[in-house]
């Protein structure tokens, strides 16, 4: 008996099986926690940047009454409130495959649509938060560009991208311009704020980093450019950076015109 205990190790078996299988047990519940972690910080960051140019438009329309402005300048701000608030909804439907694209599991869903349209929409939706900070945003799109792409993630890349370019714009100017050519369209935004060194422009990308240190007065989760990352993957797109510390950076988003729907 002695021997077998010994040599053939067969009672010691249950007990390594037994470990094996907590620790592949404490492995799933450590990437469950994560994953519920980084959904949470993605849930937050796609609520929370609607509700600026939201709460924008409120206050915007509350001066504009307060100070007995024009019944149809107000009807028109009503409208483009009522616009917002839709987007909000879209984006807050959303959720469920934003956490899925955590998973590398997003469905892409194309449709036909004009980008040049989506692009002026996505500056006038950000604008107001714009202002409040004085950048102007100058726009320099064709009058209309047909694609078949997702219409959801184009308006998720365009808005974390402006976003982005008005929080770090320093309240200087910003260029959104929209270019085709051939079977191709390239989107880039061009702010003049305060740029990104060459180490951190190494990592934005990835989940939960950001351009400023912890301790910087500007907001976020660091979440946004990973989620544009994850959506310009998704399509077959790219995105590129180029930027110098002080005098700003333009993220160039190149993507093809039409794109198959995932399964």
């Amino acid at each position: 008996m002695k021997d077998s205990l010994d040599n053939g190790s067969p009672a010691d078996e249950p007990a390594s099986t037994s470990r094996s299988a907590m620790e592949k047990r404490i492995v799933e519940l450590t990437e469950a926690i994560a994953a519920r972690d980084a959904f949470l910080a993605v849930a937050a960051h796609e609520l929370r940047n609607p509700m600026t140019p939201i709460l924008a438009q409120v206050q915007r329309l509350n001066r504009m009454s307060a100070s007995g402005s024009d019944r149809a300048e107000i009807a028109k701000g009503l409208g483009r409130l009522e616009k917002l608030v839709e987007q909000y909804i879209r984006r807050a439907t959303a959720l469920l495959e934003v956490s899925r694209m955590t998973t590398g599991k997003r469905c892409l869903t194309p449709e036909r649509f004009d980008l040049a349209e989506q692009v002026r929409d996505a500056v006038e939706a950000v604008r107001p938060a714009a202002d409040y900070v004085g950048s102007t945003i100058t726009v320099l799109a064709p009058a209309h560009v047909p694609v078949f792409l997702d219409r959801l993630a184009i308006e998720q890349i365009l808005d974390n991208l402006i976003s982005n370019a008005v929080k770090y714009g320093a309240g200087r100017p910003i260029t959104l311009s929209l270019e085709v050519a051939a079977d191709q369209a390239t989107i880039a935004v061009e702010d003049r704020g305060m740029g990104i060194s060459p180490v951190d422009q190494a990592r934005i990308f990835d989940r939960f980093e950001r351009a400023v240190s912890q301790g910087s007065a500007i907001g976020g989760f660091g979440v946004g450019l990973w989620v544009v990352g994850q959506l310009t993957e998704a399509m077959g797109a790219n995105i590129q950076i180029d930027s110098r510390v002080g005098q700003g950076t333009t993220f160039t988003v190149r993507l093809p015109l039409q794109i198959g729907r995932s399964k």
